[in-house]
């Protein structure tokens, strides 16, 4: 009986997972694309466009960013703050002036302890 039993519930098993191959039907919707399959091949192995740089997966890679310390940041968020550039709650942030962009700079400069009277 037992055999029986593990028969019949592998039976069953493999007929829903079979059935869960494509659950969402993405095979039924079919890529149409207005390019040949040569220009695409040719576009495959065009050299990439001049400047940038493009890693092993065609992701552009883009240069890293300044890093600061989370004094200079956390100095920088309370001036803006402090200026009333800061928004939460779905509000758009104001954009600083140029003296409220400097007062912003100062702030993460003097948290770090790099100033232009100390360099």
């Amino acid at each position: 009986m037992k055999p029986f039993v593990l028969l019949a519930s592998l039976l069953v098993s493999a007929t829903a997972f079979a059935n869960d191959v494509d659950p969402f039907n993405f095979e039924k919707e079919h890529f149409s694309s207005s390019m040949t399959r040569d220009a695409a091949i040719a576009r495959s192995q065009a050299p990439a466009e001049v400047g940038l740089d493009i890693d092993n997966d065609g992701r552009v890679v883009t240069a890293s960013s300044s890093m600061k310390t989370r004094a200079q940041v956390a100095a920088e968020t309370l001036e803006a703050s402090r200026l009333g550039l800061m928004a939460w709650g779905g509000h758009d942030a104001r954009l600083g002036t140029a003296d409220q962009e400097e007062k912003i700079r100062l702030a993460g400069e003097h948290a770090s302890g790099h100033t232009a009277t100390t360099e």
